[in-house]
């Protein structure tokens, strides 16, 4: 399913989805394809199920007009053994 037609299925209202088909352009993943899984008109609801978020599912507001998420680098501290 397009992002598009989740937007006029589900305005304004929270979504639960699965990444079907992206592409990554510098730090930031473009979302072509989704799996639809869930609305949530309520933020607490969506926060709830954010939570229990795992691999490629995603909770995202259908306010935004493009489906794009931010990838943020973990650098870490390596610490000598």
């Amino acid at each position: 399913m397009k992002w598009e037609e989740v937007r006029k299925l589900y305005p304004n209202q929270f979504v639960k989805f699965q990444i079907i088909e992206s592409h990554i352009i510098d730090d930031k993943k473009y979302v072509d394809e989704i799996a639809f899984i869930k609305a949530m008109p309520d933020g607490k609801e969506a926060m709830e199920e954010f939570r229990k978020c795992k691999g490629e599912q995603f909770v995202y507001s259908t306010v935004n007009e493009e489906l794009i998420i931010n990838l943020v680098r973990h650098v870490g501290i390596r610490r000598g053994v």
